[in-house]
Order: structure tokens, then C-alpha cells, then sequence
């Protein structure tokens, strides 16, 4: 079964959940997880969502770090039965513990589904709750920030990033192959109509580092749409790793989010 790791589906910005379920029926893909916006806390949409088709979506929601009921509201997202959270390393909690807030996370089971910058994740920040909450799942959003338009000198930011993997509770959302590459002139050109120069090399690195256990797909619905689209981000992305990695396809298109979420439990 294929999982799309990353999807935003809101009746208040971009493309009702509906649409979303177009794209992944007509894909072949079993299972998403509804990733919460940046700028909005409100996870009515996709609970919604998640309670009209409980066999097809989980979800992730969010939280204001600097809200005094910050952690009342982890303990309620994990009793709502969130599979997790979206945030950012550099959050720190007010008092002796400034770690406090990723400690109940981890406590509470939730997992993280981390937004930022590849400088974000290799400041320091990220090891250091990664080093004090060893039993907290992690995984870094957009290929570890590479694949965002301000990744920055990327061939700099890699081993930066490879360095993170020492940490087993962290991995990757493999995202598709548009976020990466740039497009071609010509789409008239032969499949994928992308300039994938440099995008193996990428890859290898960190399926090296990370191995193919800890990196899985994400689509990036529906922003994808303005890039390759959504089944081309799905079938270009998996024939790449089918062509030069195929023991990972499994495990990154559906095998890793399945553990990682607990979704064979939902």
C-alpha cells in the first residue's frame, strides 16, 4: 500500500480534502497523512476528514509554543488521537526545562513532522532534542529542507544533514522529484522533462546516511500541482529509486510510513 506523507486538505486555503481523494484514488495510493497548515492551529478540517474516512487519512496538528496552554493542548491532541504535531527545532519552553514541551511530546506518543530550513535542522537545535528525547519519532519535512526554494548551497547543507542520522529517531520525507530538479525548457522532451543533474548523487547520500528505512513520500498536495503534479511526482520519484535503489521502493513508497505513523494499527 502507498502513503502519501505529506498532504494539506482545508476548507479555508487550498483544495478541500475531496480533491485530495481524487488524486490518490485515481494514483493507487491507500493512505495520506493531512499535514496541519503554517498560520493556522485549527485541526477541524482534517479531523473531519479522518472521522468521514477513517481508512484513508491520519492526521497532523499543531500547537502555539508560546500559548499558556501549550502543553494542555499536546495532552488533547494526543487524547483526540492525532498521530502527531508539526514543529520546528528552535521551539523552546519557558522555565528550568526549556525542552519541557518536546519531553511531553515524547511522553504523550505523538509524533513530530518537522517545517524548516536545512540551516534550521543542523544548527544544533534539533540534535540537542534529539540527544535529551531518544524516543522521539521525528521526521524532517521537504527532504530535510533541501528541496525548499531556500535550501541554500545544498551541496554544503548535505553532510550537515547526513550528520543527523546519527540519531535513530530521526528521518526524512522523500519528496518528489520537481522539488529537486528543475524543469526542463522543453516538456516535449523525453520523461521525466526534468534537469536532474545532481539528483542521484543527492539521494545516494542520504539513503547512505539515513538508509532506506528512514526516508519516506511525501506528495506536497496541492502545491505539487503547481510543479510536476501529483501522480508525476508519485511515478517519476518511484522509478527513479526503482531504477538505482529498488530495495527501497517498498519501504520509502509505504512500508516506513506504515511503522513510522502506526497505520497498520489505525
Amino acid at each position: 500500500m502507498i502513503v502519501d506523507t505529506h498532504c494539506h486538505a482545508s476548507s479555508r486555503w487550498y483544495e478541500p480534502v475531496d480533491t485530495l481523494l481524487f488524486n490518490m484514488d485515481r494514483c493507487g495510493v491507500g493512505k495520506a497523512v493531512l499535514v496541519q497548515l503554517l498560520g493556522s492551529n485549527d485541526s477541524s478540517d482534517m479531523i473531519a476528514a479522518r472521522n468521514t474516512h477513517p481508512d484513508r487519512f491520519v492526521y497532523i496538528g499543531a500547537i502555539d509554543p508560546a500559548s499558556p496552554h501549550c502543553f494542555r493542548t499536546i495532552e488533547a491532541t494526543a487524547a483526540a488521537d492525532s498521530c502527531g504535531l508539526r514543529m520546528r527545532a528552535n521551539w523552546r519552553s519557558d522555565g528550568d526545562d526549556p525542552l519541557a514541551i518536546w519531553r511531553l511530546v515524547e511522553k504523550s506518543g505523538l509524533r513530530v513532522s518537522m517545517a524548516g530550513t536545512a540551516a534550521s535542522f543542523t544548527d544544533g537545535s534539533l540534535a540537542e532534542i534529539a540527544q535529551a528525547c531518544p524516543t522521539l519519532h521525528i521526521v524532517l519535512e521537504h527532504l530535510g529542507g533541501l528541496a525548499r526554494p531556500d535550501a541554500g548551497d545544498r551541496t554544503a547543507a548535505l553532510p550537515l544533514l547526513c550528520a543527523l542520522a546519527a540519531h535513530p529517531g530521526i528521518s526524512l520525507k522523500l519528496t518528489g522529484l520537481g522539488q529537486i530538479a528543475p524543469r526542463a525548457p522543453n516538456l516535449d522532451t523525453d520523461v521525466p522533462p526534468l534537469d536532474l543533474t545532481g539528483v542521484q548523487p543527492l539521494l545516494a547520500a542520504l539513503l547512505a546516511a539515513f538508509g532506506a528505512g528512514r526516508l519516506m513520500w511525501g506528495s506536497d498536495f496541492p502545491p505539487v500541482a503547481a510543479r510536476e503534479g501529483y501522480a508525476n511526482a508519485l511515478d517519476w520519484t518511484r522509478a527513479l529509486l526503482a531504477e538505482h535503489w529498488p530495495a527501497a521502493v517498498e519501504p520509502c513508497f509505504g512500508g516506513n510510513a506504515r511503522r513510522f505513523f502506526a497505520l497498520d494499527c489505525a
